[in-house]
């Protein structure tokens, strides 16, 4: 098999685990969580701990699935996490009782690390060199899933009950992700060729090669964990990341609220989250391939400039009017910068110990969306609006902005693939 297609066809296995992972979880939480209201004496701030629980322990994972990706590698990570997914949903199916189900929640956090954005960078820096940003953006674009594997988790609730849903929905994301993962997955090319990559977006889908003008990466000056650590530029990168997380997590968790307070009717306001959602994988390809044709580090810039535009865009309080125009440049936005972020890890430290890297970074990262939501919520109940919540989020996002231009690359990275 042509070694262009085995590239593409890891994409195509990340794409599976983001998919069957973290977005199968994210997307039927609120589906079961309305069910298991009606149907189990549980309370609602006990379930909804649950999933609080899930996001710290997805958060934590990432260190330690970095290690894991580098001791036994990817491959065996994303296999264990099928095993793991289908024996965690089997559990949640036949959970007695509300601790024993935040437990299990808490469990499949692990498993979304393992599926997650850790294990997916780590395959594309070994796969890809001149086309990193179009392979992760098209890899983390499983986030798709969204649009559908809510309304299928309803429709199998309504027809056989949630634990039978449970069931259905592990055994069957699962079983696909393994196969998925068997056929898709290698750890690393057979052989290297060093000394060609694919040259523009034809190419890159094509297998059209031309010659490679920068640097082996063998022989870059690569960080180890600790050494990245010590280093100012990690920090700033890190919390950029904790500051764009905090604010993309608030305007999640208050979407629906965010457009009713703008005019919107509730029908219609449920749609504004969807396609914050939903469009987000349009950002991730789009900006991902601009990072390959410029420096990543300044496309993330751009991503985090526009997200804030967007919010500034709602102070006016212009009602409906410019809405939507906030939603589908903040879509783009978030979806660019969550797949561009790992691009700048590799290439401020190199990819020898990058999945211990991006592991740490998505740790610092992922602390913000404990921050965003309650400090959102904190806010709009002491001034009454959402004004104030949308002039911190955008100063958060114009400081993260700030912070990641500042940055000072080295080794320096050379672009301009396209």
């Amino acid at each position: 098999m042509p070694e262009m297609t085995t590239r593409w066809l890891v994409v195509t296995g990340c794409f599976m685990g983001v998919l069957t992972g973290p977005v199968l979880v994210a997307s039927t939480f609120s589906v079961f969580f309305a069910t298991l209201l009606d149907s189990e004496p549980w309370s609602r701030t006990a379930i909804a701990f649950a999933y609080s629980l899930y996001a710290v322990v997805y958060g934590l994972s990432g260190p330690v699935v970095g290690r894991w990706c580098e001791s036994f590698g990817p491959k065996r990570v994303l296999l264990a996490a099928a095993i793991l997914i289908t024996g965690g949903f089997a559990l949640l199916g036949v959970a007695r009782q509300v601790w024993q189900f935040c437990v299990v929640y808490g469990f499949l956090g692990i498993t979304a690390g393992m599926t997650g954005i850790v294990p997916l960078t780590t395959l594309v820096f070994r796969w890809f060199v001149a086309s990193r940003g179009l392979a992760i953006g098209v890899a983390s674009s499983g986030t798709l899933g969204g649009l559908f594997l809510s309304t299928l988790a309803y429709v199998l609730i309504k027809n056989f009950g949630w634990r039978v849903a449970y069931l259905a929905l592990g055994s069957g994301a699962g079983l696909l992700l393994f196969a998925a993962i068997l056929v898709t997955i290698k750890d690393t090319p057979a052989t290297t060729s060093r000394g060609y990559e694919p040259k523009g977006i034809a190419g890159r889908l094509q297998g059209t090669f031309a010659p490679i003008t920068e640097p082996d990466p063998a022989t870059r000056d690569d960080l180890s964990l600790s050494q990245a650590l010590a280093t100012k530029r990690f920090w700033m990168l890190a919390v950029s990341g904790f500051l764009f997380l905090g604010a993309l997590t608030g305007v999640l968790a208050h979407a629906v609220l965010l457009a009713r307070d703008y005019g919107l009717v509730r029908s219609v306001s449920a749609l504004a989250l969807g396609l914050i959602i939903g469009l987000g994988p349009l950002g991730k390809v789009g900006f991902g391939y601009l990072a390959d044709c410029y420096q990543a580090k300044k496309i993330l810039v751009v991503t985090f400039l526009l997200q804030a535009a967007a919010l500034l865009l709602l102070l006016p309080d212009q009602g409906a009017k410019l809405f939507w125009v906030f939603v589908v440049l903040f879509a783009f936005g978030q979806g660019g910068a969550l797949a561009i972020a790992p691009v700048v890890v590799g290439e401020l430290f190199g990819a020898t110990s990058l999945a211990s890297l991006v592991g740490a970074y998505w740790l610092v990262a992922t602390a913000g969306s404990l921050v965003g939501p309650p400090l959102a919520s904190a806010l709009r109940q002491g001034v009454g609006s959402y004004s104030t919540v949308l002039s911190v989020f955008a100063i958060s996002l114009f400081c993260a902005a700030g912070l990641t231009g500042m940055i000072r690359e080295q080794p320096p990275t050379s672009n301009g693939h396209c």
